[in-house]
């Protein structure tokens, strides 16, 4: 007698099928990528906060103070993004696209007070007064999950970032201007490591009965989010001042610029981060003398349909003749 293998309904087919589509897709957009970030964070709160009361362990504390900083901060974030949309008005006539850094800065100021502050304090009073764990293998098995989980979401923003490889993700966190993504990557890439750092910790207090092992690893894990706070900071700093782009980016749009045919000279070239993934460019031109007016306005058409073309994220683009004319 053969049995038949029971047949799923078409609604709920057709939602496996989306959702194997949604975690294989190749590129993932800048949108996925925070949400799955924040659904971690949600998962390392939850799961985390259960598991701390449950056992009383530093580590698995820390893990939640980091998984409440990382929302916070992705929060912050989204709102940044938004605000930085607005369109321009006579108040803010280059627009609002600066304000994500700003946004920025806020997130990293949550994960250095929140996340790093309260996993510090926690290990310290482990450390201070030590209280023995009612069960360490659920807080080991904890964060087994949240490893596996937290590697998912690094791999969801290294591949936004870039697909040329670690170098290439090395140079589009440094250099580039999307705070949500990179934030991102680099709360998941701390959310693993400490995770591990955790996991070794508690292996070592379970192996060794010594609850040092756990004060040092909830420790651990403030000093790692105390050093992505800053590097955040950092990069935020460089980007509200305004960061230019990085020289190859420069030099690829001289050869764009000075091969256009009807320009003379570059005298001088400026690119900069203007808001997230935005870049305004400023040129100073001499042109051939024998160009009429009707030349000149198909020539700098043509200068930035070949600059959007190289760099479509360039959003404003100001071009001065000879010192004199400003065209945009």
């Amino acid at each position: 007698m053969t049995h038949k293998a029971p047949k799923w309904p078409p609604k709920l087919r057709e939602l496996a099928r989306s959702v194997l589509r949604w975690v294989s897709m190749a590129t993932p957009t800048r949108g996925r990528v925070v949400l799955v970030s924040f659904l971690v964070d949600l998962f390392d709160i939850v799961t985390n906060l259960i598991v701390a009361i449950i056992t009383g362990s530093a580590v698995v504390f820390a893990e939640m103070a980091q998984g409440i900083a990382d929302s916070l901060g992705s929060a912050f974030l989204v709102i940044g993004d938004r605000r930085a949309g607005r369109p321009r008005d006579e108040e803010h006539p280059l627009g609002y696209e600066r304000e994500a850094f700003f946004w920025a800065v806020l997130s990293a100021v949550a994960m250095l007070f929140v996340g790093a502050g309260l996993s510090g304090l926690r290990g310290y009073r482990q450390l201070t007064d030590p209280q023995e764990l009612s069960d360490s293998w659920l807080a080991i098995g904890v964060l087994v999950l949240a490893i596996v989980t937290n590697s998912y979401a690094v791999s969801l923003s290294v591949r936004n970032l870039t697909e040329n490889g670690i170098h290439g993700v090395i140079d589009r966190f440094r250099e580039g201007s999307q705070p949500l993504v990179k934030s991102a990557l680099l709360r998941d890439v701390i959310g693993t490591t400490t995770s591990i750092i955790g996991l070794v910790a508690l292996i070592l207090y379970a192996a060794l009965d010594a609850v040092e092992f756990d004060a040092a690893g909830a420790i651990a894990a403030a000093v790692m989010m105390s050093f992505a706070a800053v590097v955040l900071m950092a990069q935020a700093r460089g980007l509200i001042t305004g960061q230019s782009v990085p020289e190859r980016d420069l030099e690829r749009l001289r050869i764009v610029v000075s091969g256009t045919p009807g320009v003379e000279a570059l005298n001088s070239l400026v690119a900069v981060h203007s808001g997230a993934n935005h870049v305004r460019v400023e040129l100073d031109l001499d042109l051939e003398d024998d160009l009429e007016t009707n030349d000149i306005e198909v020539l700098l058409d043509e200068v930035e349909a070949r600059i959007r073309e190289e760099m479509p994220e360039v959003s404003d683009l100001r071009v001065d003749l000879n010192s004199s004319d400003l065209l945009g």
